[in-house]
């Protein structure tokens, strides 16, 4: 350990150097990594993805909170959820509002450009919902959509969102707000098939059983969820990764995710 002293000498020389470049570069703003000691970790979710996360008598549940309470007592921090807005994840986590999106989100090339992922700990896919009697004509997934004008439904801006718009040439896409919208409009027929993450469309066909709806378990993507945090913050990266391996190793992940997500395989 350091001399008291010495550390003084630091810290004085640390302050110094923190307000002569506050002086020089007004606008900047310091954001602090959240592995550091003594700090909460403040996740970034989205809590209208069941069976990631959803509200359930007012308090937000589902395998991202279950996850983000395991990583608070691996890091030892206090774990705040921080309810945000899809499309403002990423605002939030690089303005310092959040440490890391814990909300089911995918790995992209795309948002590797303003964030960096942990390692994966789920491999998903896009597949579709359809009602049971139509299993048939969407027995071979997301081909079996080209060349038609079948009503496709989405979220927007999800990897469902861009897959479609990229894959299907002049695709009859429907985008929603939330996933329970789709499905909604899907009860309804409003639209003919709901596309979205393999692990989502799984928990909806199991929670409306009664209207008969089924997963077409043909993957059209491959694709794998990861957590996001800032760029800069390479500690937590590093630790993330760690816990990642830690949970996996114990069997922790795989029962979680088979807890939230019956019957789907990782």
């Amino acid at each position: 350990m350091k001399p008291r002293k010495y550390s003084r000498i630091l810290l004085l020389v640390a302050v110094i150097a923190s307000l002569f470049l506050s002086s020089c570069q007004p606008q900047s703003t310091t954001v602090r990594s959240a592995s550091q000691p003594g700090t909460e970790l403040r996740v970034g979710i989205t809590a209208n993805a069941p069976p990631f996360a959803f509200k359930q008598a007012g308090t937000i549940t589902g395998l991202e909170p279950a996850f983000a309470a395991l990583l608070g007592e691996y890091l030892g921090k206090k774990v705040t959820l921080v309810e945000v807005p899809w499309e403002k994840q990423f605002d939030f986590l690089n303005s310092g509002k959040t440490d890391i999106i814990m909300s089911g989100m995918t790995i992209t090339r795309q948002r590797l450009m303003s964030v960096n992922f942990s390692k994966p700990y789920m491999r998903s896919g896009q597949i579709m919902l359809v009602h049971a009697k139509d299993r048939q004509l969407f027995a071979r997934g997301i081909e079996s959509l080209m060349n038609k004008n079948y009503r496709i439904g989405t979220v927007t801006g999800t990897a469902s969102d861009l897959f479609i718009s990229a894959t299907i040439n002049g695709a009859n896409e429907i985008p929603f707000k939330e996933p329970q919208e789709a499905v909604n409009a899907l009860i309804a027929h409003d639209i003919d098939t709901f596309v979205y993450d393999a692990p989502v469309v799984c928990y909806y066909a199991a929670s409306h059983q009664q209207q008969k709806l089924l997963p077409v378990m043909v993957m059209g993507t491959e694709e794998y969820l990861g957590w996001a945090v800032r760029k800069n913050d390479t500690e937590l990266l590093a630790r993330l990764n760690q816990f990642v391996d830690h949970i996996d190793g114990q069997g922790t992940l795989r029962q979680e995710i088979d807890y939230w997500i019956p019957y789907f395989n990782r």
